[in-house]
């Protein structure tokens, strides 16, 4: 008997190894990688804000049933490095020029958040594997060694003084609940909705990241542009310098003329060594979102290729399905609400009974030659029922409750917010291309009223105030022309962030026909 039952316990043990959670495999491979999320993470149906009412969330209507639902999470490597023989920190460190790509390689590589969120989602991933223990049998073994006094004194037996008794032996006790009415299923459940929302909540902050470098990288841009713009109006300045400072040589001009255009060009060698500072600046605004030290090392591609994208004739609508369906908060907060829901089942089913088998065994050697040996075999079924506790369950039911539609708030906040974003986003990347179109037309024109005014002051038909102007109205127009292609990048960055993209490019057609559609189903 002795056998048979080290043997149960053996086999126990095994299924226990064998069938447990596998925590690495529920998260990202690495803090630097995105995760994938499997199509059980994505709701089934999608939940309009107009649905989330203060105590409930109702039911679709009919003419919901047609609305644009989810697509499994996009998800990708970082950025999509290029294929290059040597690494983004490699590059880095030999001070080679940088595209956007090594850039966010090398800001994942050193982002301390992306390893919190990622450690996190570990610890969450443990708790569903926690969830699960509840389905396997619970074993304790122990052994006891133990030396008494015994002095009997029973009416019907004669005073004998006392002995003393020696005895030692192991035993062992297992436990193993068979049903509880779906407590468990909701525990798990429970566990799972948690480790997904840490899941999304890790893919947003990667999310972050990508768009905070790609800020940093278009400032970046735009003060290499605005310390190119400052080289040629510097060169225009003293071109209007050498002109006045010329036909004040040959009699025919005026000093203060000749003053006006020498202050004029220094203002702009001014304005040039202003630029060429700000350009450091912005040095270090990117070394700090890439989490490196700034050197002289961190060098860019200047030529900012701009967007051409046919997503501007697209309706905002579609990018706002998209968004509800991708954003990675949204998709945290849907968890959330699928494990509030799992807690409040929990709370219920913590009303009901729970049946249970146990086993018990031990086996003692007694010291004293006429005890000789004892073995004890138990096993039994059990059946619990907690009647009464002071009413503790039923806060626990309605906490859980409230905590349920507290998250639904949460999911309704955040749709709005999604929508909030992609509208203006979207209505901002749409004005930047006008206003790209229109300076690259206002700076031909400016040239070309520059040079024929010039050559109007070397002729004298014009003076030397419009002279100026014109170069003024010129250096504007290079400026204003910079910080426009700029704005179009962090235009098409935040877009592409606020449609729940991890490239900072704008959602291509095929992205946004391919939405599907939302099951009728609620989760």
């Amino acid at each position: 008997m002795k056998e048979r039952a080290l043997m149960f316990l053996s086999v126990v043990a095994a299924a226990a190894c064998g069938g447990c959670f596998s925590v690495d495999d529920a998260v990202a491979e690495k803090p630097t990688v995105y995760w994938k999320a499997p199509k059980s993470a994505i709701p089934e149906a999608e939940i309009s804000p107009e649905q989330i009412k203060t105590d409930k969330i109702e039911e679709p209507s009919k003419a919901d049933d047609g609305k644009p639902a989810s697509s499994s999470a996009e998800a990708s490597k970082a950025a999509g490095a290029s294929k290059v023989e040597l690494s983004a920190a490699e590059k880095l460190e030999l001070g080679r020029v940088l595209n956007i790509a090594d850039i966010v390689d090398i800001a994942l590589e050193n982002n301390t958040q992306t390893r919190v969120y990622w450690f996190q989602s570990k610890a969450y991933a443990a708790n569903v594997g926690k969830a699960y223990s509840g389905y396997y049998p619970q074993v304790s073994v122990g052994a006891e060694v133990y030396r008494s006094r015994i002095k009997p004194s029973l009416p019907y037996i004669p005073s004998i003084g006392h002995y003393y008794e020696t005895g030692f032996g192991p035993s062992a006790e297992i436990t193993w609940l068979l049903y509880d009415f779906g407590k468990r299923e909701a525990q798990v459940r429970s566990a799972k909705e948690a480790l997904r929302a840490a899941n999304f909540d890790y893919n947003q902050v990667i999310q972050d990241v990508v768009l905070n470098v790609n800020m940093a990288y278009y400032g970046l841009c735009a003060a290499m542009g605005s310390v190119r713009a400052a080289e040629m109006n510097v060169k225009d300045a003293k071109t209007s310098y050498e002109a006045a400072d010329a036909r004040l040589s040959d009699g025919v001009g005026k000093r203060q003329d000749m003053l006006n255009a020498l202050a004029s060009y220094k203002n702009a060698e001014y304005s040039y060594q202003k630029a060429v500072s700000e350009v450091e600046t912005a040095r270090a605004n990117l070394a700090t979102a890439m989490g490196v030290r700034v050197s002289e090392n961190l060098k860019i591609e200047e030529n900012l290729v701009l967007p051409k994208s046919p997503a501007t004739a697209e309706l905002v609508d579609k990018l706002i399905a998209k968004a509800l369906r991708s954003r990675q908060g949204v998709l945290a907060a849907y968890a959330q609400l699928g494990k509030a829901a799992a807690d409040t089942e929990t709370a219920k089913r913590n009303f009901l009974p729970q049946i249970g088998a146990y086993g018990q065994a031990s086996y003692a050697e007694y010291g004293h030659s006429s005890r000789g040996s004892q073995q004890q075999y138990t096993v039994g079924l059990q059946l619990s029922w907690s009647v009464f506790e002071g009413f503790a369950r039923k806060y626990d039911l309605i906490s859980a409750k409230a905590q349920e539609r507290a998250q639904a708030q949460n999911l309704k906040a955040a749709q709005i917010s999604v929508i909030s974003d992609i509208w203006s986003t979207y209505h901002a990347y749409k004005s930047a291309l006008k206003q790209v179109e229109s300076m690259d037309a206002a700076v031909e024109a400016n040239e070309q009223a520059y040079e024929a005014t010039r050559i109007g002051y070397e002729n004298s038909v014009n003076t030397i105030t419009d002279l100026l102007n014109a170069q003024n109205s010129l250096s504007t127009a290079r400026e204003e022309q910079v910080q426009a292609n700029a704005n179009l990048a962090t235009s098409v960055a935040k877009l592409a962030h606020a449609a729940g993209m991890l490239t900072s490019k704008i959602p291509s057609d095929s992205d946004l026909e391919s939405i599907p559609q939302a099951s009728a189903k609620n989760n």
